[in-house]
């Protein structure tokens, strides 16, 4: 299958695009910095916030993995164009050129937080703005589904080697370089992560579906919380987390995965244990 792979920079595209690659995808790898697109796959540069793009390949399906985070409200036009703009450019290329299938990666973030578990069914109650566009997102490809065979991802707390900036390789770089670590509510919110070569397995199954997946939450099996993980990352790294009580609360952002788990009927997730010390053997280089 000839597949366009949109933010080809980004963190989960740099595990997906090889696995696509070995699977026998012929892959065209789009981002804004060509030195930093993966090798196994063709590079289009593409600035998806851009007015103008170059000519988009006929593909038979798109993985969006793109997606701007930019503080608001200075960064609100960069969010809108990427998150909203790009996914309906990206669809209508895709129903256009006749391409089968269309995945767009999302984020649990669109729920907000809730102390309850998190189905497909739940409540959008998100409100800022980076979560209204993802919804926006959503709802577009929503509306393209008598034409293409769509996927919409939402994805929780993803980790893995070579992520940065993100709360599970934060958390290591605070143990290592002994700074605190602030605990709001004894260590909440509590989290299922899902390690990222579990998030290119889905994507995959969800290609090799013509009519795609539908709407899953991509999230892990063990649930956990900061204390929790950072005690885990502890005893990898051979230091005692340093914890410091907030007086802050946050609520939970734990995912129901069954519906992902249809989808993968026998696969055995990388547990969160196997999962961290990838990531942080990788952040020691």
């Amino acid at each position: 299958m000839r597949v366009l792979v949109t933010g080809a920079t980004g963190f989960v595209a740099s595990h997906l695009i090889p696995w696509l690659a070995r699977a026998g995808h012929d892959v065209i790898a789009a981002g804004y910095v060509e030195e930093r697109i993966p090798s196994g796959a063709a590079a289009l540069v593409l600035d998806l916030a851009a007015p103008r793009w170059p000519t988009l390949p006929n593909v038979e399906a798109v993985v969006h993995l793109a997606q701007a985070n930019e503080p608001f409200p200075d960064g609100a036009n960069a969010l809108f164009a990427v998150n909203v703009s790009a996914t309906q450019r990206l669809l209508e290329h895709a129903r256009l050129t006749g391409a089968g299938q269309f995945v767009l990666m999302s984020s649990g973030s669109v729920y907000g937080t809730s102390n309850a578990l998190l189905t497909e069914s739940s409540p959008l109650l998100a409100r800022d703005f980076y979560s209204a566009t993802k919804v926006a997102g959503e709802r577009l490809t929503q509306a393209y589904n008598q034409h293409l065979g769509i996927t919409i991802l939402r994805l929780f707390v993803p980790y893995g080697p070579g992520q940065v900036r993100r709360m599970l390789p934060r958390l290591a770089e605070r143990i290592q370089s002994g700074e605190s670590i602030q605990l709001n509510d004894g260590g909440r919110p509590r989290m299922n992560p899902i390690y990222v070569d579990d998030v290119s397995e889905v994507i995959l199954h969800a290609l090799a579906r013509d009519t795609g997946a539908g709407l899953l939450n991509v999230a892990g099996d063990e649930v956990t919380d900061i204390r929790s993980v950072s005690e885990m990352i502890g005893k990898i790294v051979g230091i005692d987390p340093v914890f410091e009580q907030s007086e802050g609360t946050s609520s939970d952002i734990v995912a129901d995965n069954s519906a992902m788990h249809a989808l993968l009927p026998g696969t055995t997730l990388v547990s969160l244990q196997d999962g961290l010390e990838r990531m942080v053997q990788r952040g020691r280089g």
